[in-house]
């Protein structure tokens, strides 16, 4: 905790606590440290159906990238994360245009949500118009090295359920984050579609990752 409040990371709001992971708020100053975890099981479709296990998602490609901007801040441009995400789109052979919901890495640090949104106005680029973003660390807070897995299993249940999760608090959303960023549940649409869910780290590490809908 000492740690990131000498990097300036951590949130200076003293008011109500459910109301201080405010992603894309223009009040946002910081992120907010949550406790948590969560597990997330792989194994081949052929492997899962002979043993008659429920398929709740499939993971169609990842990718990742570093761009070593500096050890908190992400590149201003958000060029190391557009990486990641071109190569988890190419992995899973995934048109951009299926993709409607996103988990935003979204922390509620000043620069870092702008960063990612331009990443998502350059891939997927237009498609982002029909793309529901969401940031579950609005509700969570911030896991560290846990959030990446409790955010796909969040993303896997959004494509199950056809349901994307809100954003909360973004009272006064940033009009430098142009995204469609509902504060309360967006009904996902039918047929096949996909889901994005990225994780960004200190030192410039970024992770992307694509599931796709199994009914």
């Amino acid at each position: 905790m000492a740690a990131f409040a000498n990097m300036m990371a951590l949130s200076k709001n003293e008011g109500d606590p459910t109301t201080v992971s405010r992603p894309r708020d223009t009040a946002r100053d910081g992120f907010v440290l949550g406790e948590g975890g969560a597990v997330l099981v792989l194994e081949s479709e052929e492997h899962a159906r002979a043993r008659g296990a429920h398929i709740y998602a499939y993971a169609l490609g990842a990718g990742i990238s570093n761009d070593a901007h500096d050890i908190a801040q992400p590149d201003p441009e958000g060029r190391g994360g557009t990486r990641a995400i071109r190569m988890a789109l190419r992995e899973g052979d995934v048109d951009p245009a299926t993709v409607v919901h996103v988990n935003a890495h979204a922390t509620s640090t000043p620069k870092g949500d702008i960063a990612e949104g331009l990443m998502l106005h350059t891939v997927p680029g237009k498609h982002v118009e029909q793309c529901v973003v969401t940031s579950t660390k609005s509700m969570t807070g911030h896991l560290l090295g846990g959030a990446g897995a409790l955010e796909a299993v969040a993303t896997v249940l959004a494509l199950k359920n056809r349901t994307s999760p809100p954003t909360i608090n973004p009272d006064d959303k940033d009009p430098a984050v142009d995204l469609d960023i509902p504060t309360s549940a967006r009904t996902l649409p039918d047929g096949d579609i996909t889901a994005l869910n990225n994780s960004f780290g200190f030192g410039g590490a970024n992770v992307a990752v694509v599931f796709g809908s199994a009914s």
